[in-house]
């Protein structure tokens, strides 16, 4: 559905307005988002994941009525093929599955004790209002 001319100027000024109020907000919703890596980058393994979780079901109900290991067998195969499904669909593009100690990069995320500062700063604000 199109806006109207009124429509995207409104949009427009609450834009600059937010950019001038909290610049941090615009960059971070400006960062592009990591797309979560599909079955489309591995098809093959998606759907040998599908075929292996169909065929560890169908282990798991005739073991039921046939023998118990049966089950257990198609149990395993359900989980693995589950297991495997998830790992592609949330590898980095371009990762090899494997993370090594010398060529990870640092996190980008706080540390605990930045994490703790930020909590005792909130926790003095509140007292002094």
């Amino acid at each position: 559905m199109a806006l109207t001319d009124a429509e995207r100027q409104l949009l427009e000024e609450l834009e600059k307005t937010l950019t001038v109020e909290d610049p941090k907000l615009v960059s971070k919703f400006a960062k592009p988002v990591r797309p979560v890596h599909s079955a489309e980058a591995h098809p093959g393994l998606a759907v040998v994941g599908v075929l292996g979780f169909v065929v560890g079901l169908i282990g798991l109900i005739v073991g039921m009525s046939l023998y118990w290991w049966i089950s257990v067998i198609g149990f395993v195969i359900m989980l693995a093929s589950v297991v495997a499904v998830i790992s592609v669909w949330t590898r980095k593009p371009g990762s090899s599955g494997r993370s090594s100690a010398a060529s990870s990069q640092p996190s980008a995320r706080p540390s605990g004790e930045d994490f703790l500062s930020r909590m005792e700063q909130r926790w003095r604000d509140r007292q002094e209002q």
